[in-house]
């Protein structure tokens, strides 16, 4: 009988966490009205990539105490250091987003491939073939949808204001998401795809970027 009641207890754990981990993005009539069926499951895809990251670092299964778990540390680390906490290695994760649907990509991000000119360590490179650098994009479905929602919601209209005046994670977007993101629910979908695009579009410090680079030269 106690054998039973421990696989009970399991068992209904499981689904509990099952149940905050998952939700669908089809709740939210403005994902429906942007993106197609298809690209929703892209999008998705996304999102789990991220929910396992989070979970992983912060070793939190209630996913959504996990993602501030997470800002927390990144807020933490910018201000002891002035630099990201990165919670993906860069390489990795280029190709995870090369394996998504090109078109759903493009949506969200521009992958740049060259760097007109960069200095490390006192010198001067210029003309960087292959390096590569993930932006924030000002155009694409992703903007079309920061748009819709924000025609209701102040924060998302900033957001696309700031996108629209300068693609990339700008600090002008950086420091009040992580200021405020307590104040989000990451069980809504808007809030928890906006987490995501933003934890991946954090990118490695510069260089470190170049001494992989260089290295690989």
């Amino acid at each position: 009988m106690r054998k039973i009641k421990l696989a009970l207890v399991f068992i209904i754990g499981f689904i509990l966490i099952s149940c905050q981990t998952k939700f669908d993005l089809k709740t939210d009539k403005h994902l429906t009205q942007v993106f197609t069926g298809n690209e929703l499951q892209e999008i998705q895809k996304m999102i789990s990539y991220v929910d396992d990251r989070v979970v992983k670092l912060t070793n939190n299964r209630n996913i959504n105490d996990a993602y501030h778990q997470l800002l927390d540390n990144i807020d933490k680390n910018m201000q002891d250091g002035s630099k990201f906490l990165v919670p993906f290695d860069e390489e990795e994760k280029y190709e995870f987003l090369q394996s998504l649907d090109t078109t759903v990509f493009n949506e969200f991000w521009y992958m740049g491939n060259h760097m007109r000119s960069a200095i490390y360590k006192d010198s001067i490179y210029e003309d960087l073939d292959n390096y590569k650098h993930l932006e924030l994009g000002h155009r694409g479905k992703y903007s079309d949808y920061l748009e819709k929602i924000g025609e209701n919601d102040a924060y998302y209209q900033s957001v696309k204001k700031n996108l629209d005046f300068a693609s990339g994670l700008t600090p002008s977007i950086v420091a009040p998401f992580l200021k405020i993101h307590s104040e989000f629910d990451f069980t809504i979908p808007k809030n928890r795809l906006w987490a995501a695009v933003f934890i991946l579009s954090i990118e490695e410090p510069h260089d470190k970027k170049m001494e992989r680079y260089l290295n690989q030269k």
